[in-house]
């Protein structure tokens, strides 16, 4: 009798600790700390887009539904557009022409601008040689930075790598040259911005396991696997309401040329997938306050949605008669 009395204790014993040591769902701070949090208000945003048949840049007023021309000059096409991660700054790249005379084209008059919208000024940061390659992207926060390719002027077989970063204000922080042999070497590696994998309050983590993506909760331990593919992972953007997050995925198509992306937003106090974008021709996105605004290619040309968080609905499509994108439009 006390053998069996001593064992309900001991089991008893270990239901208790077990219980003790489990975490309560409610008790995770990520839903006190969504139900506070601050989402920027944000008026609109900057895009590309033709204006009698030259790349320009607008702006969207979100709020009185306008659009407005802010920039347009035949000998500044802009070339690429590259709004900073808090939607107050851009920088721009813009060219002169592209000369197709040669095997392998290259673009001309290349310049690298920064805008500061509280003065709507424009400052003139470099100017670059001709390049066949030209590319742009944000390392974090408060860097940007501009990697151009061209032929070596003495060797045929070699190409230049010029890369320049800058910090958020436009001061050129390093200004890096690497010289390729295409026969040793290959072609130099497109650059890509670091994953931001952890949430801005750290309670969320993405991570893989055998190539398989999982969203882990920091204050319970627990994963969530998403069947998303790792190696298709291009970004992750965290939304200032502290529960969404978005996943950018290179779409599996047998053709090289689809550069095509799909979208998937993510909930991370209901841990699932609440929408997935999958318009043909997805290149970019940006996430500012509540919106989800990201590009596509319509029949015809590309155009532009907007996407409200809290409402999980598309409030507006953008469209211009030449096109429009977030960043950049065929070279032409």
């Amino acid at each position: 009798m006390k053998f069996i009395l001593l064992n309900i204790f001991l089991i008893s014993l270990v239901l208790s600790c077990k219980s003790n040591n489990e975490k309560n769902p409610e008790d995770d701070p990520a839903i006190t700390e969504a139900s506070s949090a601050i989402v920027k208000e944000v008026r609109g945003f900057y895009f590309v887009g033709m204006y009698s048949r030259i790349p320009s840049i607008y702006y969207y007023d979100i709020k009185e539904d306008k659009i407005k021309l802010i920039k347009s000059n035949k000998a500044e096409k802009i070339y690429e557009l590259e709004v900073a991660p808090d939607g107050n700054a851009f920088f721009y790249l813009t060219y002169k022409e592209l000369n197709r005379k040669i095997a392998i084209p290259e673009i001309n008059g290349i310049k690298i601008f920064r805008f500061e919208p509280a003065v709507e000024k424009s400052e003139l940061l470099q100017t670059l040689k001709p390049a066949i390659q030209l590319y742009s992207y944000w390392m974090d926060n408060d860097r940007y930075r501009v990697v151009a390719i061209s032929f070596d002027e003495i060797v045929a077989s070699y190409l230049n790598k010029n890369a320049l970063t800058f910090n958020y204000f436009g001061k050129l922080l390093s200004d890096e040259n690497e010289l390729f042999d295409l026969v040793k070497n290959g072609y130099p590696v497109v650059e890509l911005p670091a994953l931001s994998n952890i949430s801005p309050m750290r309670r969320f983590e993405i991570i893989s396991r055998s190539d398989t993506l999982f969203v882990r909760n920091n204050y319970d331990g627990t994963d969530k696997k998403l069947n998303l593919i790792k190696k298709n992972l291009i970004r992750i953007v965290w939304a200032d309401n502290l529960k969404n997050v978005v996943f950018m995925m290179k779409n599996n198509s047998t053709d090289k040329t689809d550069l095509s992306h799909t979208l998937i937003l993510y909930d991370l106090l209901k841990k699932k997938i609440v929408k997935t974008f999958e318009e043909k021709g997805i290149k970019s996105l940006m996430l500012l306050g509540d919106y989800l605004i990201y590009d596509y290619k319509t029949t015809q040309h590309s155009a532009i949605n907007i996407f409200k968080l809290s409402s999980l609905e598309t409030i507006k499509t953008l469209s211009l008669e030449d096109g429009c994108a977030l960043k950049s439009l065929p070279l032409k």
